[in-house]
């Protein structure tokens, strides 16, 4: 026998065709249970007391269920294995819902049509914030945002370190001008060390990792400095500051790898969870980056590149945020778009597995990519005829000027 399913925001209703009442869940105006039961629906999950209803039905010798919900639906049909038929259209079931308010007198629940009302506004309302609430919370937008926020850190150190440059090296511009390159390790050295008169061989070998050789050119750089000596304290507290906002980085990046473990762990194997996360934030989100062509992966951050080859015509670009993968940043110029053409295609197959909770095949996948290296590697070991061409062009107008 058939059973109608009709889920209200009062209550759970089976009848049958000829619309009597069969079974009934009543919520009792707790609107918090109503709430629950949909969230929990969407979340995938079949309560138990929606359970113990369909087995009552059952007992009863009804074998076939109806519904106009889809997403009740199909739960009821995987969850439970019961018989089930979607009906978007039923007349049986739209006859149920305008009616509402006569079945529920039946039952003894005297309800007008405006309370009624206001109880479903009262809690569509609610369901709608938790969904923006939820949604507002998702791993895409969290991805996002930690991408923003790392990309003003980094501006920010690169832009504090230029300053600290001018400023220490009033005091010692051979440091700031010759030797130390990387921001951090002179900002390291400024903050413990200070004065150039304690850029000692030992002091400097216990604060940074770097050659001996360089080590010592250190030193005999600031016995002879030509610096001014004034009061270094605030130049240390600023060198501090950029150390401080440098760990938050390393921090932010840590946060970020446990979560595109979790959300996307074929594309953190295949490119890393910094790239990967590039590519999520650019994209809109994990669900836009799967369903992306790979031509439109392969060029996504080389936006403005590619229009103005568009409008100008000017030469077009082979890849966009993945150069920064090592392995394309390491080929020859005349393989990196052919492997960055095959880069993006195996990253929109990880994205595709990902987004629908597929198995993990992340190393079958970079095993494919390194294969695939090797012949390309094989294939065009030489330039092109185009590209010697080019530089033997070059170096002829460079003879001439000469």
């Amino acid at each position: 026998m058939k059973s109608y399913i009709a889920d209200t925001l009062i209550g759970i209703f089976a009848f049958d065709e000829s619309g009597n009442i069969l079974n009934f869940i009543d919520f009792n105006d707790d609107n918090e249970k109503i709430i629950e039961f949909y969230n929990t629906m969407d979340s995938g999950i079949i309560q138990k007391v929606f359970e113990s209803f369909l087995l009552d039905l059952e007992n009863s010798g009804f074998s076939e269920f109806i519904f106009d919900n889809s997403k009740l639906e199909s739960l009821t049909s995987e969850k439970l294995g019961y018989k089930t038929f979607y009906k978007n259209n039923s007349l049986e079931l739209k006859a149920f819902r305008l009616n509402l308010e006569h079945h529920l007198k039946k039952m003894g629940i005297n309800k007008t049509s405006e309370e009624i009302l206001a109880q479903y506004k009262e809690i569509s309302d609610k369901l709608t914030r938790r969904k923006v609430s939820q949604a507002s919370g998702h791993f895409d937008n969290f991805i996002t945002q930690i991408i923003t926020v790392l990309d003003v850190i980094k501006k920010s150190i690169s832009l504090f370190s230029s300053h600290l440059r001018e400023w220490y090296g009033l005091h010692f511009p051979e440091l700031t001008d010759k030797i130390i390159e990387d921001n951090i390790i002179l900002a390291n050295l400024i903050t413990t060390l200070g004065s150039r008169e304690n850029f000692t061989f030992e002091n400097i070998k216990k604060k940074v990792d770097l050659k001996e050789r360089r080590i010592k050119t250190l030193e005999q750089y600031a016995l002879g400095s030509m610096g001014a000596n004034f009061d270094l304290s605030m130049i240390q507290n600023y060198a501090d500051q950029i150390i401080s906002l440098d760990n938050y980085r390393i921090q932010l990046e840590k946060h970020l790898e446990g979560m595109i473990e979790k959300i996307a762990p074929n594309i953190n194997v295949l490119i890393g969870s910094l790239i990967g996360a590039k590519l999520i934030a650019k994209a809109g989100s994990l669900q836009k980056l799967a369903y992306m062509p790979a031509s439109r992966i392969q060029l996504l951050g080389a936006e403005k590149a590619l229009y103005r080859f568009l409008k100008t015509g000017e030469k077009r670009p082979k890849h966009g945020l993945i150069f920064q993968w090592n392995q394309i940043r390491s080929a020859t110029p005349w393989t990196r778009g052919k492997i960055a053409r095959v880069v993006a295609g195996k990253i929109g197959v990880a994205a595709k597995v990902d987004y629908f909770n597929g198995e993990f095949i992340g190393d079958s996948l970079k095993l494919e990519i390194e294969e695939k290296l090797r012949e390309i590697e094989e294939k065009y070991p030489n330039p092109p005829k185009e590209m010697q061409s080019a530089k033997g062009m070059k170096r002829k107008s460079k003879k001439k000027r000469k």
